[in-house]
């Protein structure tokens, strides 16, 4: 069965954030995600989801300097301690909030000679944080980004994803797989979700070119969901998409799945 979560940071901003809770559960979403936490009182959130009885899936790490257009610091060198130190405030809200994955983002590349030691700060970190949220039965995931809406990202291919996931080996380490940027960066969808099943923990879509909702662009969406009801994927789809028109119109598409 397909189950959707709205991403808050993308749907419903025509409303102010602690509005959207509400918004989303009267549409009819049972669980919702967003970027980051990290600028709202833990009391707070924990209150709108509980006024609005919606679970929370999915937030990101850290960021670091978004004002600097930095996307993430667990590949950055010299960045190691400051990931530490965040990682831990990312680790209390996910418990607090009771939300069972938090998507670890590598960062951007700052030259390109440097890719080896990159890959080789994440991976520690990657363990690092792994070993930490498995204390609290949190998992992690890593999520492969497309190169054309953030040049120089760490991680842009589902397949070097899975083999940093192959490699470690951790239980508390996943894959969050995104339809919007694999269709980016690799197409053959169907093949990409076949192979990754296996690791996927949570799903997001959103239809190139314009990252709209899913019938308004490239992905045959509902081919798509029945590959992923017969892989039995009982994880959500976060849609985690620019509404085309305001939120309600833009989930049209979304009535066959108790999203009215």
């Amino acid at each position: 069965m397909i189950k959707l979560s709205a991403n808050l940071s993308f749907l419903f901003t025509e409303l102010p954030f602690e509005k959207r809770f509400n918004a989303a559960s009267d549409i009819g979403f049972k669980a919702v995600e967003f970027l980051f936490p990290y600028n709202y009182k833990i009391n707070n959130i924990k209150s709108w989801l509980e006024e609005a009885n919606l679970k929370l899936i999915l937030f990101n790490s850290f960021p670091g300097n978004l004002e600097k257009g930095e996307k993430g610091i667990a590949c950055l060198i010299g960045r190691e301690n400051e990931f530490k130190e965040k990682f831990s405030i990312a680790l209390e809200y996910a418990e607090q909030l009771k939300c069972p994955f938090i998507h670890i983002m590598p960062g951007i590349e700052l030259d390109e000679k440097y890719r080896n030691k990159y890959r080789d700060i994440f991976k520690k970190n990657l363990i690092y944080a792994a070993n930490l949220s498995k204390e609290k039965n949190i998992t992690i995931l890593i999520e492969a980004i497309n190169d054309k809406d953030i040049p120089s990202y760490h991680l842009n291919y589902v397949s070097d994803a899975i083999d940093i996931i192959e490699e470690l080996k951790h239980p508390y380490l996943k894959l969050q797989l995104d339809l919007y940027h694999a269709q980016i960066m690799s197409g053959n969808l169907t093949s990409i979700i076949e192979k990754s099943i296996s690791y996927t923990k949570h799903m997001q879509i959103a239809s190139p070119p314009y990252r709209y909702e899913p019938d308004k662009g490239e992905i045959n969406f509902q081919f798509i969901f029945s590959i992923i009801e017969k892989l039995k994927y009982d994880g959500y789809i976060g849609c985690e998409y620019n509404p085309s028109t305001n939120t309600k119109d833009s989930l049209h598409w979304a009535q066959n799945y108790n999203i009215k």
